[in-house]
């Protein structure tokens, strides 16, 4: 005589199908048929087939009968000859943690009726104390049918149980950890990490920073070695995703109880029937949290709103501000910025500066990628903000990048706003905007006028070339070639150069680039506040700080290439508004 089946085994490929349906479907219930075979006393449910239920509720689900046989014959037409594997059961959820009901008892019955050998039916509920509930439902001799509860055996733990956080695993400037599901989230990730590197945030992301080995393993370092913040980006998929729901979400959870931490999601799941508008509950109930709202009572960005990007780095830029500003005004410390347009930025970039602008660098030739630059136009707001409130005296910048980033943030730190600001060069010399006393004075700004063949401007708007050239004897070769072929014309165009010295002395920084601006200035009000068209040769140190007095003009700004035809021009990069809401740049003009 067969002995009775005493335990449902379910497997981990059915046990997924079914979690991942369930926590889509929340608060309905949702349900489907099971797949597998019988060993010994036990059934094995290898599968599990989601079927939708027509008119499904929060407390009633009936599956459509018609879409379970396509299904069911769909998968055995796919399976070998000899595979056992066949239909053996059902299942399906409920919202609240209780087990199958006096109705769900009764379908199986009759289902069992027309049915050889016992049937199995797993009833889940999430987030209870026992998820999992069992019957096991046969007919009997002379037509009786039996429903016995059993043990449901869940497939064992993918991973081992989370241990506590250490002590050092936030830290004040640690970087940034992005969270997400590749399938789905992987353009959504890297914009954000974009736009948070261009806004001075170090950034871990495991495309970059994932070192060889075991990923669980090196992860777990990542998330409990010095973190500052982190963005959870939510999509649709990430309900498939036991990494992020079994490794990075609970850890986040923990260091998302320390102050100094600072926990951003970012939704990108739209209501039913609001395209525009996201589901708060969506995070908890895709990560299998509901029907708790640990995620939905924390602060979501709306994704699907285009301000929602800029949102995360405004909040992570103040964060990482707020908790940098004890130590800047404890030790009466410059407020440091580290600025880089050409290497490759990764996690360990993190360091004791405040702040690691990183522009995402061209593929190729010596411009500036028209990418990066448009991702600092939509962050250098948010910068200049965070950097203000923090109410330092000083900015101190150091690094490196193309003259135009230069230019633009200075812009972005005029002098009416930031008192003072420094910069290191590569020999860490300091360049300052103060003037300190100790100028030598050997270096005189001259102003020559520039005779060319004037042309009327197209549009009415009064146009000025300026070329600022900081070295000795400089090409202009590529101005000039500016001045030929402007289609829109110049009313007047000069070239400043310094005179007196061969090499500038960073003493006399505060002097000359507060004449130069003058002198631009100047050219630009001759002709009406006149629209000024800067190429700048000379050092970055110098660029940043004559931005700092561009405040009142519109400037189009050049970047010196020699790229076409190995002809030295000046591109046109960037337009600086420093003085209009969602400056300082305007407008990206670098080709792609």
């Amino acid at each position: 005589m067969t002995r009775p089946a005493t335990r449902i085994d379910l497997r981990q490929e059915a046990y997924e199908v079914i979690a991942v349906a369930t926590a889509k479907k929340l608060p309905q219930e949702t349900g489907g048929i099971l797949l597998g075979y019988g060993q010994d006393t036990d059934i094995v449910v290898t599968h599990a087939l989601e079927v939708d239920g027509e008119g499904a509720s929060t407390h009633r689900y009936v599956r459509d009968d018609v879409t379970a046989n396509a299904l069911l014959a769909a998968f055995l037409t796919e399976r070998a000859s000899d595979d056992p594997t066949g239909y053996i059961g059902e299942w399906h959820s409920h919202p609240a943690p209780v087990g199958p009901s006096p109705t769900d008892i009764t379908a199986m019955k009759a289902i069992a009726r027309d049915h050889d050998g016992p049937l199995a039916l797993v009833v889940y509920t999430p987030k209870g104390t026992h998820p999992l509930f069992g019957r096991i439902t046969r007919r009997q001799r002379w037509g009786r049918v039996t429903s016995k509860a059993v043990t449901v055996l869940p497939p064992p733990p993918r991973f081992e149980a989370l241990g506590p956080l250490p002590a050092d695993a936030v830290r004040a400037d640690g970087p940034v950890f992005i969270s997400y599901r590749q399938s789905d989230g992987t353009p959504q990730a890297e914009s954000i990490e974009n736009l948070l590197r261009a806004a001075g945030l170090v950034v871990w992301r495991d495309h970059r920073d994932l070192r060889p080995g075991t990923t669980t393993d090196r992860l777990e370092q990542a998330l409990t070695q010095g973190l500052s913040a982190a963005v959870l980006v939510v999509t649709p998929e990430i309900a498939h995703s036991d990494i992020v729901r079994e490794r990075e979400l609970p850890r986040l959870l923990q260091l998302d109880e320390h102050p100094a931490f600072s926990l951003c999601i970012a939704n990108t799941t739209a209501r039913a029937g609001s395209p525009t508008q996201c589901d708060y509950d969506a995070p908890d109930r895709l990560l299998r949290l509901a029907p708790s709202r640990t995620l939905a009572d924390k602060k979501q960005n709306n994704m699907l709103q285009p301000t929602g990007e800029s949102e995360i780095v405004r909040d992570l830029l103040m964060h990482r501000t707020e908790q940098r500003k004890p130590a800047t005004h404890s030790e009466d410390r410059p407020f440091t910025i580290r600025v880089q347009t050409r290497p490759v930025p990764f996690a360990m970039d993190a360091g004791e500066d405040d702040l690691h602008i990183r522009i995402q660098a061209a593929n190729e030739g010596r411009l500036p990628s028209r990418t990066g630059l448009q991702l600092l136009q939509t962050t250098l707001p948010l910068t200049s903000d965070a950097v203000y409130a923090t109410r330092a005296r000083t900015v101190r910048i150091g690094g490196g990048a193309h003259l135009s980033v230069a230019l633009a943030l200075g812009a972005a730190l005029p002098e009416t706003k930031i008192g003072n600001v420094e910069v290191v060069d590569a020999k860490n010399a300091l360049w300052a905007s103060a003037e300190a006393g100790d100028d030598p004075l050997t270096g005189e700004l001259h102003t020559q006028p520039v005779d060319f063949g004037k042309s009327e401007s197209h549009d009415g708007q009064n146009r000025v070339a300026v070329l600022v050239s900081l070295t000795p004897d400089p090409d202009l070769t590529a101005f000039e070639r500016l001045l030929d072929q402007s289609g829109g014309g110049f009313t007047e165009a000069a070239i400043l150069t310094v005179v007196g010295e061969d090499r500038l002395d960073p003493r006399e920084a505060a002097r000359l680039s507060t004449t130069a601006a003058q002198q631009i200035k100047r050219l630009a009000a001759r002709h009406g506040h006149a629209e000024v068209h800067l190429a700048f040769h000379g050092p970055y140190t110098m660029a940043l700080l004559v931005g700092r007095h561009l405040n009142t003009l519109r400037t189009v700004v050049y970047e010196w290439d020699n790229a076409t035809l190995g002809k030295p021009l000046y591109a046109p990069a960037l337009v600086l508004e420093p003085g209009v809401a969602g400056g300082p740049i305007t407008e990206v003009l670098l080709n792609p």
